[in-house]
């Protein structure tokens, strides 16, 4: 089985070498399709492309999932000081915003942490929050977008407005999270409080501004809910039926509306339609079914990994998930810089150190539980998951750098970024799907929230933004 296995490493890794097919992809899904929002007609193109490249790799086990959501489209926003000086700026409401005509103080959270509420106190009560939308550098991880947005909601603010910490003029965007989650009219599904997000340029302004006297703002907003509805594509290269259990690969291939979505993650979901077309003339030459799914709606609230990883929950014994790997994030930068990140699990941590000894080709391994990933709903029905991500597409940035701005474009993505990840991502891939016992197995309910308790994170039980967007 080891000479065979590697005999089919081979010729994939051939094939990877010699074909510019993912760059192509991207080109395609970016430029001809565009952002590919959750719920939008250009989410519905992005996913009859995927079905159609996967048969024309000659996959026959492909479907299209679909899934009832609430979408979001974009109208006015205005954002204006009206003290000291009166000021416009330019800003972009996130989301699932809704309608509003508001004006107040504006009240500096700074980097928007537990602690900078608690400092502030009642002084954010019936504010607009100035915050800062990603401080996060490596090594120094902070909260999520989410979360800040939850403290301003909790803490009786009227707005929220994000500030990029990365220079050039770029707003940045986000989703926010509905105000009666499993609510039935899109008025429930639409933010409890507006949410904008501005250039850093124009935050350090305003934070400037601040020291000639009492910051106030106003807002005005015209956004609207609708219900819609979103597909993940879901394809089997399958194994040669010895056992039951599926290896699982997943990329997110929707988008923000104001930009092409190339780095988060077209790149990713270009990776795993590789990985479809390399793999797929070795069908039942392994031991597992490896499963690749394309995942809606993961910048909404993990909609679409929720809605699939809920399957395994209702299927009978034909259909046994044993491990799922995310590729949000895979396929960045210039390639070499590899990494993969396992979630809560030091001994799934050794098993992927072995391997890139094993390899011959050196990659990170972590351990880290991230909420905010399509690995996470499956993290919390306890299967085994990690994350592969290239490390050098953010260098010298601040959190996500050019995702989640109108800069996320294609021209941020090498052929041979993609190449490394698909290269990589392959191999693991083929390991999984061969070996005799997978390196982890499943954990109950009660082992998964002790891990989350140990990681200081068991308030995501309650209060995950993705939960909040679902439709019961």
């Amino acid at each position: 089985m080891a000479a065979a296995l590697r005999e089919i490493e081979r010729q994939v890794l051939g094939e990877i070498w010699t074909s510019d097919e993912p760059y192509r992809n991207l080109v395609h899904l970016c430029d001809g399709i565009g952002h590919r929002f959750g719920g939008s007609a250009s989410e519905h193109a992005a996913a009859e492309f995927l079905e159609r490249k996967l048969r024309e790799y000659g996959l026959e086990q492909v479907r299209l999932e679909e899934f009832p959501v609430y979408s979001w489209e974009r109208g006015e926003c205005f954002f204006a000081l009206s003290a000291p000086v009166e000021r416009s700026f330019s800003a972009l409401a996130m989301p699932y915003s809704g309608t509003a005509d508001l004006e107040g103080v504006i009240v500096d959270v700074g980097a928007g942490e537990a602690e900078d509420f608690g400092r502030l106190g009642e002084r954010v009560r019936g504010a607009i929050v100035l915050t800062d939308a990603e401080s996060d550098v490596p090594g120094v991880e902070r909260s999520h977008r989410a979360d800040k947005y939850r403290r301003a909601v909790e803490a009786g603010a009227i707005a929220c407005v994000f500030t990029n910490r990365n220079p050039g003029m770029l707003r940045i965007t986000g989703a926010l999270y509905a105000r009666n989650p499993g609510g039935d009219a899109p008025l429930d599904h639409t933010a409890p409080i507006p949410g904008l997000g501005i250039s850093y340029e124009a935050g350090e302004m305003i934070r400037r501004l601040a020291g000639l006297g009492e910051l106030r703002g106003r807002i005005r907003a015209r956004n609207r809910v609708f219900r819609s509805h979103a597909f993940n594509v879901v394809a089997d290269v399958p194994g040669d039926g010895s056992t039951h259990q599926l290896v699982l690969a997943g990329a997110h291939y929707d988008g923000h509306d104001i930009a092409q979505g190339a780095i988060d993650n077209g790149a990713g979901a270009v990776v795993a339609l590789e990985l479809a077309r390399v793999l797929a003339p070795h069908a039942g030459r392994f031991l597992r079914t490896v499963r690749l799914v394309w995942f809606a709606c993961e910048e909404l609230g993990l909609l679409g990994s929720w809605y699939h990883c809920d399957r395994y929950e209702h299927v009978d014994q034909n259909e046994l998930l044993g491990f799922m790997l995310n590729l949000d994030g895979a396929g960045r930068g210039q390639g070499g810089s590899e990494q993969v990140t396992v979630t809560g699990d030091p001994a799934l941590a050794r098993y992927f150190s072995r391997l890139a000894e094993q390899l011959q080709y050196p990659f990170t391994v972590r351990d880290r539980i991230s909420p905010h990933s399509d690995h996470f709903p499956f993290f919390l029905k306890g299967y085994p998951t990690a994350t592969l991500q290239s490390r050098d597409a953010t260098q010298g940035m601040i959190g996500r750098g050019w995702g989640h701005t109108e800069a996320d474009t294609v021209d941020k993505v090498t052929q041979r970024g993609l190449q490394m990840s698909t290269a990589l991502a392959a191999r693991l891939l083929l390991r999984l799907a061969s070996e005799e016992h997978l390196p982890a197995s499943r954990r109950g309910s009660d082992e998964v929230r002790q891990v989350l308790v140990e990681a200081g994170l068991a308030d995501v039980l309650e209060h995950h933004w993705g939960r909040a967007n679902r439709i019961a």
